[in-house]
């Protein structure tokens, strides 16, 4: 046991200045307050997974994340360390040592979706650590385990997001065909009163990708993708956005839709009821829905 006075808090990177070290200190149970939900071992042992510094937006590979990706290249030694009770008859925290460790140099990190103080989606690091020797079976209870995986995975996440690291695989169209999707987004939000609607963050590890979908309605289990443009080529984008999505989004009688500005012709509405897809497009003052395998039947949502 190990004690570090005041020092050593969530997510706390510290190179030392009195030896050739960087020491990181762990707090998963104060951590879980500005989104630090990733410290841990994995189920073998092998990795421990380390939250970056940074409580608002994105976190950043500089600044006080330096010392971990540096550390090999200035010959500095990683130590870490976990948070275990406190001193008696005081707020200071006891320090238990986990040992020493190395950054993984195949995948040092992987960025993960998080929620910032304000409750906005943002990305953290999570340095992958390799453990210079064996740490003890009590120390990895003690530490406990991540919830990360090599496997790719979907998160449901909030509208509104702060983040910049999530990307499409496709390109867009230009920055007025974003804004225009985004205006039909809040305004199809806005007709579906009494719905609730969030986004879908997908991480893909393997590939180092990050897919953020359009809106998922909670209410209806529809995910819609949604395009400023009514083209053939478009819409065929949009099915495929739409089946790679639902490869990840695991949600029992998962329905996909895509949102349109206005009503797209009678062969393109068959093409994506032929497709198993929905279509909602704008209609005047109003929204028109076209729910999967019913392409020929629409209910108008009013006002």
């Amino acid at each position: 046991m190990v004690e570090y006075g005041g020092s050593a808090q969530s997510g706390g990177i510290v190179p030392s200045n009195t030896s050739n070290s960087v020491f990181v200190f762990t707090d998963p149970a104060e951590g879980r307050q500005f989104g630090y939900v990733y410290d841990g071992f994995s189920p073998d042992g092998a990795v421990f997974h380390y939250t970056g510094a940074g409580r608002d937006g994105d976190q950043k590979l500089s600044g006080s994340n330096s010392p971990i990706l540096t550390h090999a290249a200035k010959g500095r030694s990683l130590h870490a360390f976990s948070a275990a009770g406190i001193v008696a008859g005081s707020s200071t925290k006891l320090q238990r040592y986990i040992g020493e460790f190395i950054l993984d140099p195949d995948v040092p990190f992987e960025r993960m979706p998080a929620l910032d103080r304000s409750g906005a989606l943002r990305t953290v690091l999570v340095f992958r650590l390799l453990p210079v020797s064996v740490i003890p079976g009590d120390v990895v209870e003690l530490v406990g385990y991540s919830g990360m995986t090599r496997q790719p995975n979907a998160v449901s996440v909030p509208v509104e997001i702060n983040s910049t690291e999530f990307f499409e695989t496709a390109d867009r169209t230009g920055g007025l065909a974003v804004r225009r999707e985004s205006q039909l987004v809040d305004e199809f939000i806005a007709h579906q009163v009494g719905h609730n609607f969030t986004r879908w963050a997908i991480n893909l590890p393997a590939e180092h990708t990050r897919l953020l979908t359009d809106i998922y309605d909670e209410s209806d289990r529809t995910l819609y993708e949604a395009k400023a443009i009514v083209s053939r080529s478009d819409l065929r984008m949009a099915v495929g956005q739409l089946y790679d999505y639902r490869r990840h989004v695991h949600v029992d009688d998962l329905r996909c839709s895509v949102l349109l500005p206005e009503r797209p012709t009678a062969d393109l509405r068959d093409f994506l009821c032929d497709a198993g897809l929905g279509v909602a497009f704008r209609e005047q003052t109003t929204f028109v829905l076209m729910p999967p395998h019913a392409s020929h039947r629409a209910e108008r949502l009013h006002q």
